[in-house]
């Protein structure tokens, strides 16, 4: 009987200690519309603090400005494929990542490979065009931690379009 008492006990200390651990789940939601105004106010923060000038602002809220024109008046479309060379940085001027003539093959412009906010900044310039912009944090990785991307990172990105086709 005293086994049985023994086990009893130990179970419910088991269960009690299961019900009572923190789990990812009982993180508060994700709350898009805060953490919009908080990236849009970071991006004004860092143009105003920088002295940039001639961005504008995407009805998605990316910041864009072109620094290169490009050749004729067509713009990539979300089924293309591309070749771009890029660099992108957190707002504290650390590179997180960049690369140089990079053709995406397999891998459409309109595909969940990317990141939101990079396909709006990347339909702003015309082929050989350079852009600049800056991608909210919903727009990127969210929340995530991405080793050298902080959650809840503002992205800044320099994009040239090499060339995109069909």
């Amino acid at each position: 009987m005293k086994k049985i008492y023994l086990g009893l006990i130990a179970l419910a200390g088991i269960t009690l200690a299961v019900a009572c651990k923190k789990d990812k789940d009982d993180q508060p939601p994700y709350d898009y519309a805060k953490q919009a105004a908080i990236d849009e106010q970071t991006i004004k923060d860092y143009i105003a603090n920088n002295n940039l000038t001639g961005f504008q602002r995407d009805t998605t809220g990316v910041y864009w400005k072109v620094l290169q024109n490009g050749e004729g008046g067509d713009t990539i479309k979300l089924t293309d494929r591309f070749n771009i060379s890029y660099k992108g940085w957190l707002l504290n001027g650390t590179r997180f990542d960049s690369t140089n003539n990079t053709t995406f093959d397999d891998v459409r412009l309109g595909t969940n490979g990317l990141i939101p906010g990079f396909k709006v900044g990347l339909q702003k310039t015309t082929k050989k065009g350079k852009v600049l912009y800056f991608i909210p944090s919903v727009l990127g990785y969210r929340n995530a931690d991405r080793g050298t991307i902080p959650p809840n990172s503002v992205l800044k990105f320099e994009v040239t379009l090499n060339n995109y086709y069909y």
